[in-house]
């Protein structure tokens, strides 16, 4: 029985969810850009930040000392 409720209620909140989305598709399609502009300007500064970085130097053990 507590599943069948589960499931209802789950349905219920999905149907709720689409037609409260439906109402304000300009909204929400709004964010999405702005979301997706975001991104970008984040991508591209994470790509600058690599290109500043050093070369990574060879890091290992010193060659043995000859006696």
């Amino acid at each position: 029985m507590s599943t069948l409720i589960v499931l209802v209620v789950f349905v219920a909140g999905f149907i709720v969810g689409a037609l409260v989305t439906r109402k304000h598709l300009a909204e929400v399609n709004a964010v999405v850009a702005e979301a997706k502009e975001l991104a970008a300007k984040i991508d591209a500064k994470v790509d600058e930040l690599k290109e500043d970085k050093k070369p990574a130097t060879k890091r290992g053990r010193k060659p043995t000392a000859k006696k």
